[in-house]
């Protein structure tokens, strides 16, 4: 089951069963009753992060049914660490971090690490995640990035997820690559290049297609 259905999910209704004010809590609320072995830490951080965390995932992966591996084994970690962890660590990157660190095991596991495969059929995958209700031009706007984003090589479209999908601060993603701040500033900034030259050489072959057409 992945975390995008609204029926049928026993951790949204568990989520949904938590006194109002339990969603308002900060991440460092969650850490505390993670520590205090209090179930409501757990489904507090599912409820704010399973549907990002998936859709990064799916991105990054390109695997519904992968990512849907993945995330399991994400919370399947918080459930076994959660009660060691820091009042006052960042969990956000912890979790991104955990869920990235398992995809590159998966890819490593499989040879395939920091390879793609530019013919793969992508845009079924992601179809669900752009939002229905924006108007037409929008849609095609998001479809062209999210084509653009599959020509990427993972370690770039990590990157640009986690900082322009997610919002993560250099920092952030410092700590999720285990590197420097200024390093992950650099590799994001590439990164940006590369998905503007992407997107550029959509925009050529889009153009002939309709000159074709017409």
């Amino acid at each position: 089951m992945t975390p995008d259905e609204d029926e049928n999910s026993s951790h949204e209704r568990a989520a949904r069963a938590l006194h109002p004010t339990m969603l308002e809590l900060r991440d460092h609320d969650a850490l505390v009753l993670l520590r205090n072995r209090d179930e409501r830490g757990f489904d507090l951080v599912y409820e704010r992060y399973a549907q990002r965390l998936f859709g990064f995932l799916v991105r990054l992966s390109r695997s519904r049914a992968l990512a849907e591996d993945l995330l399991q084994h994400t919370f399947l970690r918080l459930a076994e660490v959660g009660p060691r962890l820091r009042a006052d660590s960042d969990l956000r990157a912890w979790l991104f971090a955990v869920a990235r660190n398992a995809y590159h095991s998966h890819a490593r596991g499989l040879g395939v690490e920091a390879r793609f495969d530019r013919a793969r059929s992508w845009p079924s995958e992601t179809t669900g995640m752009i939002d229905a209700s924006a108007d037409p031009e929008s849609r095609l706007a998001l479809q062209e990035l999210e084509h653009a984003l599959a020509e990427l090589s993972p370690p770039d479209r990590e990157l640009l997820l986690l900082v322009g999908v997610e919002g993560l601060s250099y920092a952030e993603m410092a700590s999720v690559l285990g590197v420097d701040a200024g390093a992950a500033r650099k590799r994001v900034s590439r990164a940006r290049a590369r998905l503007a030259q992407a997107l550029d050489e959509r925009a050529i072959v889009v153009q002939k297609s309709e000159q074709v057409k017409s």
